[in-house]
């Protein structure tokens, strides 16, 4: 997988990856929770994916849930755009408007077919050790996208046969 990392600075996580899948399969493998408890570490979306709809990352293994991150969409447009403030629960961090960070997902269709995934996480600065949470959310990001790009190809594979 090709995955090109872009350091606008050192507090912003912005990531690309090409994905050989349509816009609407990968669009599937980012809000059906059936597909992202598949690269998300067990997690699952629960919302309604209105705008200002509240969004709750949950995990549920073993009988047990788990609420892993929460925030609100601030955009829902399928096959092209999800925006959506981010806070993970389990931190450091209290539950205020300054600890959130924001979400910024973007699909365009290439010619040949693929689709070209733009994700955007930040402002990371003015939290508590800062550079060292946008690193971790990279990771975490890159791990994600790897995931979402091979069930996404799934899909689109199982579509074709």
């Amino acid at each position: 997988m090709r995955c090109m990392v872009i350091m606008e600075r050192e507090t912003i996580v912005h990531l690309t990856v090409l994905v050989d899948a349509s816009p609407e399969v990968v669009w599937r493998a980012l809000v059906d929770p059936q597909l992202t408890r598949l690269y998300r570490a067990g997690q699952q979306p629960v919302t309604t994916w209105g705008r200002n709809a509240p969004l709750e990352w949950r995990e549920y293994a073993e009988g047990q849930e788990r609420l892993c991150a929460k925030g609100m969409v601030m955009a829902f447009q399928p096959g092209a755009r999800l925006r959506y403030t981010h806070l993970d629960v389990g931190g450091d961090l209290p539950d205020e408007p300054s600890s959130y960070t924001t979400v910024d997902i973007s699909l365009e269709e290439q010619r040949d077919g693929r689709t070209k995934l733009m994700l955007w996480q930040g402002d990371f600065a003015g939290l508590p050790h800062d550079v060292r949470r946008t690193r971790e959310a990279g990771r975490t990001w890159v791990e994600a996208l790897v995931g979402l790009k091979r069930t996404a190809e799934e899909q689109q594979g199982s579509m074709a046969a």
